[in-house]
């Protein structure tokens, strides 16, 4: 029986770290980076070796996984001064991106390093920080299915769910897609319970009534737990202020804390631009998560 292979985990954000966590704790070797150098601590007590950038973390694995929040990040670490192509003993043979990036970029990435000799799969996630320390999220790639076939062992210690949906970029197509599901869910979710309280009905009720029906699903299913749970999930944020929108208020808290969520959304609307695909439900609660991200007009003006 080999030795399993080396991974390094660039990227410990909260969906990051219990991804590579998780890798740890399967058994695999474990090198991880982080631009923030305290994220590290947690993994390196539980056995993981640290590097001092990205090309000395190539010099230590053989599959390295990312997970960062920005086309500009990814870049900076494959290709930045630092970087892992920058490495004179990079050992790094796949790259694997977990990352919500647009297609087109991924094809760009994966051709630029094919010409430094490393092969590249994109494998986003869905399934949120919850999914990623349960070791439940459903992964979504492209590229050569030979090649995922090799990191499979990897991907399944922190995906329960790995579906190989056509070459590069067809991971991060699939991954648009799922955000317009996930965000349309959540979108009809809050108007249904909107409708509801104007009619004596406790938020709660809602996802305990459908639970069983078709119209249960994952987002439900966390909605209520969150509630019953008296915790805050991102799920329960989005819906919670999406309510509050519907019944003509706007919560404050949610002013620029929507970022990730409107960057998924800009790359599912593009992509829809582009192949001449309508997305009239996605345009719709883009533009109501879009007032609830902005500043109120005082303050632009300001």
């Amino acid at each position: 029986m080999s030795a399993p292979e080396n991974v390094g985990f660039v990227g410990l954000g909260d969906i990051g770290a219990p991804m590579a966590t998780r890798v740890l704790e399967k058994g695999f070797p474990l090198s991880v980076w982080n631009r923030t150098a305290s994220k590290m601590t947690p993994l390196s007590i539980g056995g993981a070796r640290t590097a001092t950038n990205p090309a000395d973390l190539a010099s230590q694995t053989t599959i390295l996984c990312i997970c960062v929040d920005s086309p500009d990040a990814t870049k900076d670490i494959l290709f930045g001064s630092h970087g892992v192509t920058r490495s004179a003993n990079s050992m790094v043979e796949i790259i694997l991106d977990h990352s919500t990036v647009s297609p087109e970029f991924t094809r760009e990435l994966a051709m630029q390093l094919s010409s430094h000799g490393i092969d590249f799969l994109d494998v986003p996630v869905s399934g949120g920080a919850i999914g990623a320390k349960a070791g439940t999220l459903a992964a979504m790639a492209g590229g050569d299915a030979d090649l995922l076939k090799r990191v499979a062992p990897v991907i399944s210690s922190f995906a329960s769910q790995i579906t190989h949906m056509g070459p590069a970029g067809a991971g991060q197509a699939a991954k648009a897609c799922n955000q317009i599901i996930n965000f349309g869910n959540m979108a009809a979710l809050a108007e249904a319970v909107a409708l509801a309280s104007v009619y004596g009905i406790p938020p709660v009720r809602i996802p305990e009534a459908i639970a069983g029906g078709f119209a249960e699903s994952n987002i439900s299913q966390e909605y209520q737990r969150s509630l019953k749970a008296d915790d805050f999930s991102p799920v329960r944020f989005l819906i919670e202020g999406l309510v509050e929108f519907y019944a003509g208020r706007i919560d404050p808290d949610y002013r620029g804390k929507l970022g990730i969520l409107m960057k998924d959304l800009t790359i599912a609307l593009d992509m829809g631009h582009k192949s001449g695909v309508p997305l009239p439900g996605t345009t719709h609660f883009d533009s109501v998560f879009r007032i609830l991200q902005s500043p109120p007009e005082h303050d632009r003006e300001a």
